[in-house]
């Protein structure tokens, strides 16, 4: 039962924190297209972008999900389950809504100033590929947990 309470955790809160963010980014791109019809195509691309990125956390949480699952029974530690489903699972969490957040200031950064939009996208992937690392930090204490 605690291998599925792991793997319930991997999941379910990297899953809300991706969910919470992709909805943060579909709501600032959909804001910025109903006021800015002209805009739409660079915003769908962005809406795109930031959600594949943001999805991420997700996949972490699903593979550490998937590890636990597993895992022998018998055998298997109980405390390292529910520690690799924490690990991963608070750090997407995190992960998704701050990159949620990241994206849709980038919106409207772009919005305001849509001249500078090369710029703006070049420093948001760049800040979303630092946020990300905390991720990748709770997915490598996870599978070492594992292990």
């Amino acid at each position: 039962m605690e291998l599925y309470i792991g793997a319930w955790l991997a999941v379910g809160l990297a899953g809300l924190g991706v969910g919470i963010g992709e909805g943060i980014i579909a709501k600032k791109s959909l804001e910025i297209m109903g006021k800015n019809p002209d805009l739409s195509g660079t915003f769908l691309v962005l809406t795109i972008l930031g959600i594949a990125l943001t999805e991420s956390a997700a996949i972490y949480g699903l593979i550490i999900a998937l590890q636990i699952i597993g895992l022998d029974p018998a055998t298997a530690s109980s405390g390292a389950a529910i520690g690799a489903g924490i690990a991963v699972g608070a750090a997407g969490l995190g992960v998704g809504i701050g990159e949620g957040l990241l994206v849709a200031g980038a919106m409207e950064s772009i919005r305001r100033n849509p001249a500078i939009k090369g710029k703006i996208m070049t420093f948001m992937v760049l800040f979303l590929a630092l946020v990300e690392s905390a991720a990748i930090y709770g997915l490598v204490i996870a599978l070492s947990l594992l292990g």
